[in-house]
């Protein structure tokens, strides 16, 4: 069976989480979740783009896609980064499924892109798991209205089963989609992401999806 979940620890080419939080601006209001892309190093960013993704919501945006790249070696300190602001207190229990839709002709491995889930135990313990793209489960494919095919993938409910050990009483501090698989290897140093899903159970953190920019603004 495919590992869902590593510990960073164990993966050599990890951006530390103070990296990933330092490159993002602003603040959220509590309960108001917003997904800021950036990134840092060379040839390494995240943005939305137009015409590149599935129909936006509502109907008659720009049909964006979050673009991911890193045009520069796996082993350098580079990524792109799209970070969830004001997640931070979320139960870890009360999250229960994470999801994106990402566009075939892009880069889908075991360590990029994936999300990046930091969380307290409480006292002095802390740890961040990821979920690569490769290791989530597959789902529907849908045809972009520039022709391009994207394909569902996604952490199957319950969400707590995919992580090993008690997993019922922390608490997220940090939430993220890290791309920092470069194009060397063979590998291609970019992809674009389109309909990401945050989902809970939590009434002061309601699931929200991402189709565009614009979805910052939505609740």
């Amino acid at each position: 069976m495919t590992r869902l979940i590593r510990k960073t620890s164990q993966l050599k080419h990890m951006i530390p989480t103070a990296a990933i939080t330092l490159f993002i601006g602003g603040t959220a209001n509590a309960g108001d979740v917003i997904l800021h892309p950036n990134g840092f190093g060379e040839h390494s960013y995240a943005a939305w783009k137009g015409q590149q993704g599935l129909p936006d919501t509502p109907p008659g945006q720009k049909n964006q896609s979050l673009y991911f790249q890193k045009m520069t070696t796996t082993a350098s300190f580079a990524a792109g980064v799209a970070v969830f602001q004001g997640i931070e207190g979320l139960p870890v229990s009360e999250l229960s499924g994470l999801e994106f839709w990402w566009r075939t002709d892009g880069h889908c491995g075991a360590g990029a892109p994936r999300f990046n889930v930091r969380v307290d135990f409480g006292a002095g313990n802390r740890q961040t798991f990821f979920i690569g793209c490769a290791a989530m489960v597959p789902g529907a494919t849908m045809i972009a209205p520039n022709g391009k095919v994207f394909q569902q993938k996604s952490i199957a409910a319950p969400f707590l089963t995919a992580f090993p050990g008690p997993f019922t009483t922390g608490t997220i501090t940090s939430l993220a989609i890290v791309f920092d698989e470069g194009d060397d290897a063979g590998m291609l140093g970019f992809v674009h992401l389109d309909n990401i899903k945050v989902q809970t159970t939590s009434a002061e953190f309601p699931t929200k999806t991402w189709t565009s920019a614009s979805d910052n603004g939505n609740n």
